[in-house]
């Protein structure tokens, strides 16, 4: 069965989650209105890279994940988000997906970001997350990276040989536009809808966001650049899935020459 997706880009606007959270329901309620079935929101929604982000963060069942509840009651809808999660002593960089009973599913980032000093050198303050994770929606699996995640192209291929036809990719950088996605779905016949924040970011340099929604052929639905506002497509994931059964760039693979390697990598 086909669905909406809607894409909602919101200025970072770091260390104030009341702020982000009230106006991440006013887009939701503006995505409702337009039909959506899943919206997804960018990465650390809330709280962003901020010096204060261990005493903002929340818990996965928290105030956020509580109010998404609230706005989802009574619809079969998801909101997926970018939640700064705490848990006891840890925290996590978290896209919980929320439907009107609760949390469906909690993708934590699993390729924390090194290459810069600061408040974004993650491994400082985060601990990574050990799996992929993935969620049923109307009939179709689906799966989440987050940002850095998806700079890896082996995350696309894993939920592509999961079975998923759709991944969600929440980020929050200075963009993500439809030219850093659409190899990753065309080669993998995968419906991608990316996220990313705009506005300033904590330093003051300009994100200029390029959320997009970005068909199974590579092919762009929808992208926004340079403000804040929602973007909706209709997607069939079905036909996804047919597409990469014929997908030369997929079928083609021959992924036992390469998992021995990785294995024996690993195992080093």
């Amino acid at each position: 069965m086909p669905f909406r997706i809607a894409v909602v880009q919101q200025h970072g606007n770091p260390g104030k989650p009341e702020e982000n959270r009230d106006k991440a329901i006013h887009f939701a309620r503006q995505a409702f209105d337009q039909g959506a079935d899943v919206i997804l929101f960018h990465e650390e929604l809330l709280v962003g890279y901020s010096p204060d982000r261990w005493s903002l963060a929340e818990p996965v069942d928290g105030a956020t994940t509580q109010a998404f509840q609230t706005l989802l009651n009574d619809t079969d809808s998801l909101i997926i988000y970018g939640l700064t999660e705490r848990e006891g002593e840890d925290y996590y960089i978290s896209a919980p997906v929320v439907s009107a009973a609760g949390v469906v599913a909690n993708y934590r980032k699993t390729h924390l970001w090194w290459a810069e000093g600061g408040l974004r050198y993650e491994p400082t303050y985060y601990r990574p997350g050990n799996r992929l994770v993935t969620f049923q929606h109307k009939g179709h699996l689906c799966g989440i990276m987050i940002c850095y995640d998806g700079d890896f192209p082996e995350m696309t291929r894993a939920y592509a040989n999961l079975g998923c036809s759709v991944v969600f990719w929440m980020n929050n950088r200075g963009s993500r536009g439809h030219a850093e996605v659409k190899d990753l779905s065309y080669r993998n016949s995968m419906i991608i809808a990316a996220s990313c924040c705009c506005g300033p970011d904590e330093v003051g340099n300009i994100c200029r966001g390029g959320s997009n929604i970005t068909d199974a052929d590579g092919s762009l639905l929808s992208e926004i650049w340079d403000k804040e506002g929602v973007i909706v497509a209709d997607v069939d994931p079905a036909k996804a899935l047919d597409m990469r059964s014929k997908n030369p760039w997929y079928k083609g693979q021959r992924p036992e020459l390469y998992y021995r390697i990785a294995g024996a990598q690993a195992a080093q």
